[in-house]
């Protein structure tokens, strides 16, 4: 190829396996400097994972690499980079529990002489690169409340950050809006002037006829074929890259071009980030698409032509009994939140349509997974309520806090007169109840002071194993046998030790009262470090709780337990605690009860 000054990268004979699913069975591709060439092909054609070798994500089983003159055996995340090798996956490849500095420096943060890290200099950084993309982002939130799109936006500047020679981008025009498109289209441009060579991957045909140089056709794992853009039309890339699945009634129908533009729209709508099916006229299912699988967790491609109410076989909820009875009566519909599932809440919306002679032809049905967002929204509302409750707390407890000191001094004053037994006995008790008032006051002032907490970095599991040992005597008092299930050695978190371990000590003392002599307490500790998050489950076999009840135990004041010095506030405090430290708690009870609490992991490094 004359139009380009050499040849970047050659991949000959690549063959990659899952288990037993073939995914790449002996793929050549070449790209040349300032190169723009795009992958084209069906879901599961081998695109992403063809991309990925070069990310490191993906070691080849067989075949050649020839990058930059250099033979290279295979590529690692790290390898990748040195190599300036940068990709924006097709899904999100974030920390959740990290801010958008700490996101598009990981791996590569700036550090002074003495190893100490410059955030300033990131942060001044990172500002430079969003804007230059033209993109407003709160810097030091954590980016798991930053929207999907920004997100995005967020592992885009972590590739312009290390001024990377080869760009990929797989099916980013599908999770971005048509704004930030505009600024991806402009970087592309960009990175096309100043030699750097780039490979798209889209399922939007017009895209690729817009800038692509050069375009391949995978299928099935096999490369079908290379072509230079100028050379080829639309219709005919169309043809190449959705004919080869064409069925024998198929080839017989007379319009042939019709059937190729009904694949590839067909194939629009399979990757709308959206969940998508559409019914016939007869509400049977005549496509669903890749997001409306992974959402409603169903199997892939065994519902075409079943009625539609397979769908939510097992969901007994009213909003979904209204939604199968509107799509029955082809009358659009709308669910804006519904219980999916065990963890998942869904926004559904159903559309009739019809022809021009107003024909009913079908239904389109639209599914989102709000569980994040509703998730937020309840959290916000929870965060602003326990915050009116906190002052409220604090107030009273200053307010209560200065008689029962003047009633204390007089107590003190009368035991030491000479006085009967009798009366002696009566101030003790009154000495007691003062002492349950001054307790309370103490956990409503806990309560309100949790807004800024010290931060250190701290192992959650040494602070798990101190509390325990501070409660070891109650535990062997009962008999209890406590089980750990710890994953790693040592997991780190920013936080404040001490408040964590109020929490281990009133969730671990929780399990103890409700379990019989000789009951069980597991303590379980998993990491997930692709997402950035540790995971602490406190398990009993004690008598439970009931499911009406579960929904109000972290409520301020609300307690189930007898003992008169319990003011219910112990579980609001451990919520508080640890949506302080962007965490979440949460509890399950049936045969055992599990307490669950996730808090945002660090890097080791």
């Amino acid at each position: 190829m004359s139009t380009y000054s050499k040849q970047f990268l050659k991949m000959k004979n690549i063959q990659v396996s899952y288990n037993q699913i073939k995914a790449l069975r002996g793929v050549d591709f070449d790209l040349y400097r300032g190169e723009i060439h795009a992958l084209v092909g069906e879901h599961r054609a081998g695109k992403s994972t063809l991309v990925k070798i070069l990310s490191g994500a993906v070691r080849k089983n067989k075949g050649e690499i020839i990058y930059n003159g250099k033979r290279i055996d295979y590529f690692t995340p790290s390898s990748a980079l040195e190599h300036k090798i940068g990709m924006v996956y097709q899904n999100i490849n974030v920390i959740p529990s990290l801010n958008a500095v700490e996101n598009i420096f990981a791996g590569q943060m700036h550090a002074n002489f003495w190893g100490k890290l410059c955030h300033s200099e990131m942060i001044e950084h990172a500002s430079r690169l969003f804007s230059y993309l033209n993109v407003d982002i709160e810097l030091e939130q954590p980016i798991s409340l930053l929207t999907t799109d920004k997100q995005h936006m967020v592992e885009i500047a972590r590739l312009v950050s290390v001024d990377p020679e080869l760009i990929i981008f797989d099916e980013v025009s599908s999770k971005l809006t048509p704004e930030e498109m505009e600024t991806i289209y402009r970087l592309i441009f960009d990175f096309k002037n100043k030699n750097k060579s780039i490979i798209y991957i889209s399922h939007n045909m017009d895209e690729i006829f817009e800038f692509a140089d050069r375009v391949t056709i995978l299928k099935d794992g096999y490369r079908r074929g290379t072509e230079e853009i100028k050379d080829i039309d639309k219709l005919k890339l169309i043809k190449l890259t959705y004919s080869f699945m064409l069925s024998r009634e198929e080839l017989k129908q007379d319009n042939r071009e019709l059937y190729f533009f009904k694949k590839y729209n067909e194939n629009i709508i399979k990757n709308l980030p959206v969940g998508g099916i559409i019914l016939d006229a007869e509400n049977k299912i005549y496509l669903i698409n890749f997001a409306a699988l992974t959402i409603l967790e169903l199997a892939e491609q065994i519902f075409n032509g079943h009625d539609f109410q397979v769908i939510f076989a097992g969901e007994k909820s009213a909003a979904l009994t209204s939604l199968v009875k509107k799509i029955r009566n082809h009358e659009q519909y709308t669910v804006d939140e519904v219980s999916y599932g065990t963890d998942k809440i869904l926004k559904i919306n159903s559309f009739p349509f019809k022809d021009e002679d107003y024909q009913f032809l079908g239904t389109i049905i639209l599914i989102e997974d709000i569980t994040r967002d509703s998730y937020l929204k309840e959290y916000l509302l929870r965060t602003e309520r326990i915050a009116s409750v906190a002052e409220l707390a604090a107030g009273v407890a200053h307010e209560i806090n200065n008689p029962l000191g003047v009633i204390q001094n007089y107590l003190v004053l009368l035991k030491n007169k000479t006085i009967d037994t009798n009366a002696l006995s009566k101030l003790a008790k009154i000495e007691e109840q003062l002492q349950g008032i001054v307790d309370i006051t103490g956990n409503l002032l806990s309560f309100s002071r949790l807004k800024e907490l010290p931060k250190e970095k701290i192992d959650l599991i040494r602070v798990l194993d101190e509390a325990v040992s501070l409660l070891d005597h109650k535990l062997k008092r009962k008999h209890i046998h406590l089980v750990r299930k710890y994953s790693h050695p040592e997991l780190l978190i920013i936080g404040d030790e001490n408040k964590l371990k109020q929490v281990f000590i009133n969730l671990l003392i929780n399990s103890m009262e409700a379990v019989l002599d000789g009951g069980i307490i597991q303590l379980q500790i998993f990491a997930d470090r692709s997402e950035g998050f540790i995971e602490v489950k406190i398990i009993d076999n004690g008598y439970g709780i009931p499911k009406d009840i579960i929904p109000k135990i972290f409520n301020p004041f609300y307690s189930t337990k007898a003992h008169k010095n319990n003011a219910g506030l112990g579980l609001s405090i451990c919520q508080h605690i640890i949506e302080s430290h962007q965490g979440l708690i949460s509890c399950q009870s049936g045969e055992l009860t599990t307490f669950s609490i996730r808090l945002p992991l660090i890097s080791t490094a």
